[in-house]
C-alpha cells in the first residue's frame, strides 16, 4: 500500500501539474454519480412504499426517509458549489465518503433495517471512497461501513427485542464490504497510476511535437507536404513560405510551384525553376515518401548560389583573358601602330578624291577602331584599381545626365531623376563610365517618346544606383548573357560596355544586376556596401 495519500499523489502518480485539480475532477464525477444514485434510490423506495401501503397513509418513518434524501441532495449541492469555487481539498473527499456511509445507514434504518433492500448502498459508498481517495478511501469507507452495519444490527436487535441477525450474516456483510474495498481500491489505484503514465506520455508527446515544430520552423530549408492524388500542398514551413513568396493556407497546386515533382523518382535530388511571387527562382529539390499518398518535399533557394557561380565563372574567364592581355596588346598594338602610320603617310601623298586616299582613310579608321577594342579589352581583363575619393552621388549623376542630354539617342526621351543626398567613397570616373554605359543602353532601348529614370537610394547599409527604361525589351533568355564579353544586342555594338561595367562593379565590391519585363520595364541596379550616412541618419545618431 503506498504511503502517500491518493488525494496528494506522488510525482509518478500525478496526472496533472496540480493534484488538487485531479481530485476536483474525481470529486465532481462522484457528486454527479451520487446525485443519480440518490434519485434512483428515491424512485425505488417510493415504489416499495406505494406497494406496501396506500399513498394517503404516510408514516413518520416515511417523512424521515424523505428528509434524509433531501439532506443528501443538500450536501451534494453544497459540495458542488465548493468545487466550483476552487480546487478540492482532501477533507471534502472524506466528507463525501462519510456522508455516503451516513446516507446508507439512514436508508437502511428507515427501510426495515435487517430486511432492507438498500444494504448495497454501503458498497456504493466504499466504491466512491476508492474513486476519490484510492485504497485509503476504500478501506476507510469499508471500516466506517462495517461499524455502521454492526451498529444497525445491534440497533435492530434492541428495537425488535432480541430478533437480531445471525452472526454469519454480519460477518458475511462486513467481509463483503472489505473485499469490495480491496478490489475497488486496487482498481482505482491502478487507474490513477495508468492515468499518470498516460498524462506523462501525453506531455512527452506534446514536448516532442513542440520540439519538432521548433525544428521545422527554425531550419533554413523549405519543407512542403503534398498529397499525390489531388496534387495539392497541405503544409509549407515558414522558410518555404518566404522562399516561394506564399501566405499560410493560400497554396496553389503542387505542379504550379514544383513542376514535375510528382513524376520524379523519390530520393533523387534535382533542380527546377519555380515561378513564384518573387519571380523565377532556381530550387534544389529532393523528395521522400511519408505514406502512399503523401510526399515530403525538401527544397532550397539556389538562385543566389547559381548567380554567384555565374559571376565567378565570368571572373575566371576574365582572369584567363588577363593572362593573355599583355601579350595580345604587345602583339597587336605595335603592328597596328605601324599600319596606321603607313596609312597616314600614304594619305598625305594621295591625290584628293583618289581611290588611294579613300582606302588610306579606311585603314586609319579601322586601325583606330582596333586600338579602341584593344584598350577596352585590356580594361575589361585587368580593370584598374579604383582611386577612391569622397563624392556626392546626386551631383555625379546629375552631371552625367547633363552631358548625355546632348546624345542623339536621348532625343525625345523623358529623363526622370530621383536623387537622394548621399556621399560615398568611390572612383568617380569609373562609376561615371558605368552610368554612361547604362544610360546609353537605356536610351537606345526606350527609343523616342520613351522614359528613362535614374535613382540614387541611400539605404542604411547599401548605396544603390538604378537606371530604368520603359521598354522592358530584354528577353529572359538574354538576361544571363548581358554581361558576357562581346555579347551585344545591337548590330554595331562591341559587347564590352556591360562587361566593363561589371568589372568596375566588382572592383568596388558592388553588384550589378538586371531585371526586365514588358510590363515593368528594364532596371539595372548598381548596389554597393555603404560607408556613408545620409543626413537623416547623421541626425538620428546625433
Amino acid at each position: 500500500m503506498p504511503s502517500s495519500s491518493v488525494g496528494e499523489p506522488t510525482a509518478s502518480q500525478k496526472p496533472d501539474s496540480s493534484g488538487g485539480d485531479d481530485l476536483s475532477r474525481r470529486l465532481t464525477a462522484l457528486v454527479f454519480f451520487r446525485t443519480i444514485a440518490t434519485t434512483l434510490i428515491l424512485v425505488l423506495a417510493g415504489v416499495q412504499m406505494g406497494a406496501r401501503r396506500p399513498v394517503e397513509s404516510v408514516s413518520a418513518a416515511d417523512v424521515g426517509w424523505f428528509g434524509v434524501v433531501a439532506l443528501d441532495y443538500l450536501l451534494t449541492l453544497v459540495s458542488a458549489l465548493l468545487l466550483r469555487r476552487g480546487p478540492a481539498r482532501v477533507w471534502l473527499a472524506w466528507a463525501q465518503v462519510l456522508g455516503a456511509v451516513a446516507f446508507a445507514t439512514s436508508i437502511v434504518l428507515l427501510t426495515d433495517g435487517r430486511d432492507s433492500p438498500f444494504w448495497f448502498t454501503y458498497l456504493l459508498a466504499i466504491i466512491g471512497g476508492a474513486v476519490v481517495l484510492g485504497m485509503r478511501g476504500a478501506l476507510g469507507g469499508a471500516t466506517v461501513a462495517a461499524l455502521s452495519s454492526v451498529g444497525v444490527t445491534v440497533w435492530g436487535a434492541i428495537v425488535n427485542q432480541g430478533a437480531a441477525r445471525p452472526l454469519v450474516e454480519i460477518v458475511t456483510q462486513v467481509l463483503a464490504q472489505f473485499l469490495v474495498a480491496a478490489l475497488s481500491g486496487y482498481v482505482a489505484q491502478q487507474l490513477i497510476r495508468t492515468r499518470g503514465r498516460l498524462v506523462e506520455s501525453e506531455e512527452d508527446l506534446a514536448r516532442t511535437k513542440e520540439l519538432r515544430d521548433r525544428i521545422v520552423t527554425a531550419i533554413p530549408s523549405g519543407l512542403a507536404v503534398a498529397e499525390v492524388a489531388p496534387g495539392r500542398i497541405r503544409y509549407v514551413n515558414p522558410a518555404g513560405l518566404s522562399i516561394l513568396g506564399l501566405e499560410e493556407g493560400a497554396f496553389p497546386p503542387v505542379e504550379e510551384v514544383f513542376p514535375g515533382v510528382l513524376s520524379v523518382v523519390v530520393g533523387r535530388r534535382w533542380e527546377l525553376i519555380s515561378a513564384t511571387a518573387r519571380g523565377d527562382r532556381i530550387l534544389g529539390v529532393s523528395t521522400s515518401t511519408l505514406d502512399a499518398d503523401t510526399v515530403l518535399i525538401v527544397f532550397q533557394d539556389l538562385t543566389d548560389v547559381r548567380r554567384k557561380e555565374d559571376e565567378m565563372a565570368r571572373l575566371d574567364e576574365l582572369a584567363e583573358l588577363g593572362k593573355v592581355s599583355a601579350t595580345l596588346a604587345h602583339e597587336v598594338r605595335n603592328p597596328l601602330a605601324s599600319m596606321r602610320g603607313s596609312a597616314q603617310m600614304l594619305l598625305g601623298d594621295a591625290v584628293e578624291g583618289s581611290p588611294q586616299q579613300r582606302l588610306s582613310r579606311i585603314i586609319v579608321r579601322e586601325a583606330d577602331r582596333l586600338a579602341y577594342l584593344v584598350d577596352h579589352y585590356l580594361e575589361l581583363a585587368r580593370p584598374k584599381a579604383p582611386q577612391r575619393t569622397k563624392v556626392r552621388l546626386d551631383t555625379l549623376v546629375s552631371e552625367t545626365i547633363e552631358v548625355l542630354r546632348a546624345d542623339p539617342a536621348a532625343r525625345g526621351i523623358a529623363i526622370e531623376e530621383h536623387l537622394a543626398f548621399r556621399e560615398e567613397s568611390l572612383d568617380a570616373a569609373q562609376v561615371k563610365q558605368v552610368l554612361i554605359n547604362l544610360l546609353r543602353n537605356a536610351f537606345r532601348a526606350a527609343g523616342p517618346k520613351g522614359r528613362v529614370r535614374v535613382s540614387v537610394l541611400g539605404l542604411p547599409a547599401t548605396t544603390l544606383f538604378e537606371v530604368w527604361d520603359s521598354a522592358g525589351s530584354v528577353r529572359p533568355d538574354e538576361l544571363p548573357h548581358l554581361f558576357e564579353p562581346f555579347y551585344s544586342r545591337e548590330p554595331d555594338g562591341t559587347g564590352l560596355g556591360l562587361s566593363t561595367a561589371q568589372s568596375i562593379a566588382h572592383a568596388h565590391g558592388a553588384r550589378l544586376s538586371v531585371e526586365s519585363s514588358p510590363a515593368k520595364g528594364t532596371t539595372f541596379r548598381f548596389a554597393m556596401q555603404s560607408s556613408a550616412e545620409s543626413p537623416a541618419e547623421r541626425g538620428a545618431h546625433a
